[in-house]
């Protein structure tokens, strides 16, 4: 059998719901690529019929060319906006396992790819996330394969085939790839009212890296044609206690029941350390939103904030921003990566992330130091007994877990955006534009960076935030912030 598009249409179609025509499982599926092109085709009967007897091939224009550009990433969180809701949660195990079948019988050499990933691995595989997998099986009958080679065996595709693979249903698991929060460790900004000051702009586009990462892009309250940075100011005034202490320290403070403290005294802390804005000492700001968006965007605990980093660990002379905690699920299996942070805040974004990955580089050239450092710091001043030692169990290598956490890099990009209309619909709407193309732009810029600096290995997670005037608007945020603080 041929893995042609029409055959993967058809396979789809035995596992979807009730009423989901053929042309809306084409149009859905174009959309992963091209939103107006799968419009076109949930309207058009007759170039679905033909695309589906393999009389037709996949537009050029319109799929073929794109797709050879288009991230995984982003034809994986098409799938699962569009296409897996038409799906029948019951019957799609037989669906993964009949295109499994037909992909490992079509593509016979172990390190070919079928999409972006290897029929070795294919092969072997025992879960699956459905979004990705349907993702590279979909690119695979779009670049490698013309739909029109399926014409031969098409038919041999039908309901039985697809059902004969119940006996098999048992040897895999769908389960999406997915961050969970970790038992071992709570956030400390857990509920926090992040969603009211940080507003997230939804996007398809992602970073196309070997390792799962993120990019994410928010932005502040507009008002007369400004972002609005009260409620900002207010949320780092309400957080900056979780930011500066250890959870030893805050359970200290609650045990005292000197809680409503615990702010002032952390901006002591910081006043003592350093000026507002001052490299190195955990007072920019640039530090504290990093602290944020891991622990409230990533939802990865923190281990060690820069405060922390410049007091209990500065004789480690850290290059970290901040050390958080990440728990995922991958193919069924838990995993770690330890969340080395770096911040950024400049006029221009480019300025700003080329700044980010000379960190970046110099943290991973330092990377046994850098674990020295946490391992260091966590195990001998931050937690309780119990904590410490579930932290050990998952950071230091042992019978039960051989590896040690994996080294991610959680990235925050603070930048002037250029947007000049003066009526305030027209700013907005301008705004919003300016920030999808920045990111747009950012993408291709970011992948070039972790190539050229053969730092492919590792996780991303970048964060983003447009200021009115990056360079003056930080400094002035951290003024504010530290003039609350007690002397």
């Amino acid at each position: 059998m041929t893995l042609c598009f029409a055959a993967f249409i058809k396979i789809l179609k035995f596992c979807s719901k009730p009423k989901v025509y053929n042309k809306t499982l084409c149009g859905a599926v174009a959309k992963t690529i091209d939103e107006y092109y799968g419009n076109i085709l949930e309207a058009d009967d007759g170039t679905v019929s033909h695309l589906l007897s393999c009389d037709y091939n996949l537009s050029p224009e319109n799929i073929v060319e794109p797709a050879k550009l288009i991230s995984l990433a982003k034809v994986s969180k098409g799938m699962m906006k569009y296409v897996l809701p038409l799906l029948d949660a019951d019957k799609l195990p037989l669906g993964v396992l009949a295109l499994r079948s037909i992909a490992l019988s079509c593509v016979t050499e172990p390190d070919a790819e079928i999409g972006k990933m290897s029929r070795a691995a294919l092969a072997s595989a025992a879960c699956f996330d459905p979004s990705d997998f349907l993702a590279n099986i979909f690119l695979y009958t779009v670049i490698s394969v013309e739909n029109k080679d399926g014409k031969a065996t098409i038919d041999l595709i039908d309901k039985a085939f697809v059902e004969g693979f119940e006996a098999e249903r048992e040897s895999i698991r769908l389960e999406a790839d997915s961050i969970i929060e970790p038992v071992e460790l709570d956030r400390t900004l857990k509920d926090s009212g992040f969603d009211a000051v940080f507003r997230k702009v939804q996007s398809d586009d992602d970073l196309d890296l070997k390792n799962k990462s993120g990019l994410n892009l928010y932005y502040l309250d507009i008002s007369d044609s400004a972002f609005d940075y009260m409620a900002l100011n207010e949320y780092l005034f309400d957080s900056v206690g979780m930011y500066v202490y250890s959870r030893t320290q805050m359970k200290e403070f609650e045990d005292k029941k000197k809680v409503r403290s615990m702010g002032a005294k952390a901006l002591r802390l910081m006043k003592s350390n350093g000026k507002p804005d001052e490299k190195g000492t955990g007072n920019e700001l640039g530090e504290m939103l990093l602290f944020t968006f891991l622990e409230e965007g990533l939802h990865a605990p923190k281990l060690l904030s820069k405060v922390e980093i410049s007091t209990a660990a500065s004789q480690f002379s850290s290059k970290s921003d901040c050390v958080h905690l990440l728990k995922r699920k991958i193919n069924g299996e838990i995993s770690y990566q330890l969340v080395f942070g770096t911040s950024r805040i400049s006029g221009k974004i480019t300025k700003a992330i080329d700044s980010a990955f000379e960190i970046i580089a110099a943290i991973k050239n330092r990377r046994v130091r850098e674990r020295q450092m946490v391992d260091s710091t966590l195990f001998n001043h931050t937690y309780d007994a119990d904590t410490t030692e579930r932290l050990r169990q998952i950071l230091v290598p042992s019978k039960t877990r051989p590896a040690a956490p994996d080294m991610a890099f959680g990235v925050f990009i603070g930048y002037s955006i250029d947007v000049e209309a003066e009526d305030n619909d027209a700013f907005r709407a301008e705004c919003m534009q300016k920030m999808e193309a920045d990111i747009k732009a950012a993408i291709p810029y970011i992948e070039k960076k972790v190539s050229d600096l053969k730092l492919g290995m590792h996780s991303y997670y970048f964060y983003f935030l447009p200021f009115n005037n990056a360079e003056v608007d930080k400094k002035q945020i951290m003024d504010e912030l530290l003039l609350g603080g007690v002397d």
